[in-house]
């Protein structure tokens, strides 16, 4: 080989996240589904355009499946019952294109403004609850004071729960988030 040949090696951008979300919005539109598949099918699809925006490698195993959008909606209902929650809708989305996905859930709330009012405390509730059936026991209803608690008892009720400590995610661990979705 003499000094002025030589060969250049092209590597090919791939931009997993518009692929996928292209696959998904255009199955999306093909979408066939019965009642159940299509009372999730709005909601999985924004979760799922949200993960594969978030991360690279979800949306590329997005795109390398077969099965379609409408097929993943059909079996996040599958056996569901008359219920299902949030957090088992995505977890089924997820483990639909990424089977060995572990979902879980964090929740945190943030109390913003002046606590209620004694009066607002005390008011009955606007929503009563249905009859319970007779093998369902209604709960019971929580004991309130009209007192507050005096300052020197508060400091002495209010133990702070230990911290979790931090998990270090592992080199292959994914992090998605719900963030806004809900």
């Amino acid at each position: 080989m003499d000094s002025t040949t030589h060969t250049t090696t092209t590597v090919e951008f791939v931009d997993w996240r518009a692929k996928a979300k292209a696959k998904l919005e255009a199955e999306d539109k093909l979408f066939k589904g019965g009642r159940a598949a299509k009372s999730v099918q709005s909601y999985v699809l924004r979760t799922l355009l949200g993960f594969v925006d978030q991360e690279p490698r979800f949306a590329e195993v997005v795109c390398n499946t077969q099965r379609t959008f409408s097929e993943c909606c059909a079996a996040v209902v599958n056996n569901a019952g008359e219920v299902l929650s949030d957090l088992e809708t995505y977890r089924r989305a997820v483990q639909f294109y990424f089977p060995n996905a572990e979902v879980s859930f964090s929740m945190n709330i943030k109390l913003t403004g002046a606590p209620p009012t004694e009066a607002e405390m005390q008011a009955p509730a606007t929503v009563k609850p249905e009859d319970a059936s007779p093998n369902v026991p209604k709960q019971a209803a929580p004991a309130y004071t009209t007192k507050p608690a005096s300052k020197a008892e508060k400091k002495t009720d209010a133990k702070k729960p230990a911290k979790k400590k931090k998990e270090t995610p592992a080199e292959d661990d994914m992090q998605l988030s719900l963030d806004g979705w809900l």
